[in-house]
């Protein structure tokens, strides 16, 4: 249980760091020979902010799983909560690139 357990969090916390790196980096890039639109840099915040609290709810998931003093916490099940805040957050993340949010005015 406890092999399959490492591996699990392993690959979950590879897999929202990506999801990180696709927000914080890739969804914000520009194209170097157009301005950036009022729309691109709002956009932008959202993908920072989505990045962020990524990476914030993986560093709180290790910070449980690491401190035992933590295990009163345990009942509030917070790795399941952080992990939906990471998914949410890249939903959004990913809904804003797409443009449903924020989109250019055409």
């Amino acid at each position: 249980d406890k092999l399959f357990g490492a591996i699990h969090l392993t690959c979950a916390a590879l897999l929202f760091l990506t999801l990180a790196y696709f927000s914080l980096c890739l969804f914000r890039k520009t194209d170097p020979t157009k301005p950036p639109t009022p729309q691109k840099r709002r956009r932008n915040v959202v993908y920072a902010l989505c990045g962020y609290a990524i990476l914030g709810s993986i560093l709180l998931i290790a910070t449980f799983k690491a401190l035992p003093g933590l295990a009163p916490f345990q009942q509030l099940t917070p790795v399941f909560w952080l992990e939906a805040l990471a998914v949410v957050s890249f939903g959004v993340s990913w809904l804003t690139k797409g443009e449903a949010i924020l989109a250019d005015e055409k």
